[in-house]
């Protein structure tokens, strides 16, 4: 883990509750001076939003309440790195489905008025691309959800990247879902069901379009709260993953962490994640019904997008229109001139990815 610099300005810690937060901030201590100032703002930020969490949840939490999910939510996962941000731009295209902005995601409690200060001070301060990648975000861009289930509850993958000093407890909490104490699977499944009515809500009753990889092993407890739910999975070339997952690490760090990660070896993080999420994954599909699955292969997405959008409508019975293919045809010319990132490998780092890996290069048939 190279240099971290400095600690930006704005964290989605900021975005919680006045009482998520401190919980949040207590049981992770201690942190380091680096993230002092991204600290002290995130606390002036809940504070003055104190009033903002409290009106709009008097408003409108009755109606939300009240909201069905009648149809999906459909549910995009897949491991971090593998392409799940691309195949969810491609499908948010299609006016059908409503989806979690960036900023709605980090302050999910007051996120529906129509004079939102904070919005315009993300797109003042936030970088122009995510910077593992050259994809483009801004507090209007489609964005996961895990953000909103940190600022809303405790279990929260994004954690990891905020305390990394308890990376992988936090891992196993939230992905795996293993060591939970009493009542925390259910308040996840209240939270959730929360958002998705919310967001359902903020879309005018919208079929409501997630992306999340740390769903990718949850698939089964969130069929259990959303009976109608779809899931689209992708896959890719593990040799592809593994150096891509350490650049992130080392971004997510730099922008996320409260803590010092030094002496984190993030390789053995990194092989010891995907196998634990992949397996759990494999087991956590033949809970799924057939008719309620589709997979896709990054590389097929990559070389056919249209064929390969159109196969996931026909198999998940989604009603796919013209326009929207046409909208998702214009998005996919605009992204012609976009340049993937190039990554190396050693031999030893082959090796283990080859050896560690070797199940998920044989489920999905990829050559090792």
């Amino acid at each position: 883990m190279g240099k971290r610099g400095i600690a930006p300005f704005l964290h989605p810690l900021g975005g919680c509750g006045y009482r998520r937060f401190w919980k949040h901030y207590i049981q992770n201590w201690p942190y380091d001076l680096r993230s002092l100032h991204s600290r002290m703002s995130s606390m002036l930020g809940i504070s003055v939003r104190i009033p903002g969490v409290f009106l709009e949840g008097k408003k409108h939490n009755a109606a939300i309440a009240a909201e069905p999910i009648s149809n999906g939510p459909v549910f995009i996962v897949g491991h971090w790195r593998s392409g799940t941000t691309h195949l969810h731009n491609l499908l948010s295209c299609d006016k059908q489905f409503g989806f979690i902005s960036f900023s709605r995601s980090v302050m999910p409690l007051d996120c529906l008025g129509k004079v939102r200060p904070a919005r315009r001070l993300m797109n003042l301060v936030m970088p122009q691309d995510r910077g593992m990648d050259s994809v483009a975000i801004n507090a209007d861009t489609p964005q996961e959800e895990e953000m909103a289930l940190g600022a809303l509850g405790d279990i929260c993958f994004y954690k990891s990247f905020y305390f990394p000093r308890k990376l992988d407890y936090h891992f196993r909490r939230s992905v795996l879902l293993e060591g939970l104490e009493s009542g925390e699977r259910e308040q996840l499944a209240d939270n959730y069901s929360f958002l998705a009515k919310k967001m359902a809500y903020a879309h005018a009753g919208k079929t409501m379009l997630f992306k999340n990889p740390a769903n990718t092993a949850r698939m089964s407890f969130l069929k259990e709260i959303f009976p109608n739910a779809k899931f689209i999975h992708i896959v890719r070339d593990p040799y592809k993953v593994y150096p891509s997952m350490l650049r992130l690490w080392e971004r997510l760090m730099r922008g996320f962490s409260w803590q010092n990660p030094r002496g984190i070896n993030f390789e053995e993080t990194t092989l010891s994640i995907y196998e634990r999420t992949m397996r759990a994954h494999i087991e956590d599909q033949k809970r799924i019904p057939s008719r309620d699955f589709h997979e896709v292969r990054y590389e097929d997405l990559d070389a056919n997008p249209s064929g390969e959008i159109s196969r996931v409508y026909d198999a998940l019975d989604l009603a796919g229109t013209s326009e929207a293919m046409e909208r998702i045809e214009q998005y996919i010319k605009a992204q012609r001139g976009y340049r993937k990132n190039t990554h190396r490998l050693s031999g030893e780092a082959r090796d283990q990815i080859a050896s560690r890996w070797k199940f998920a290069f044989e489920h999905w048939g990829y050559k090792p």
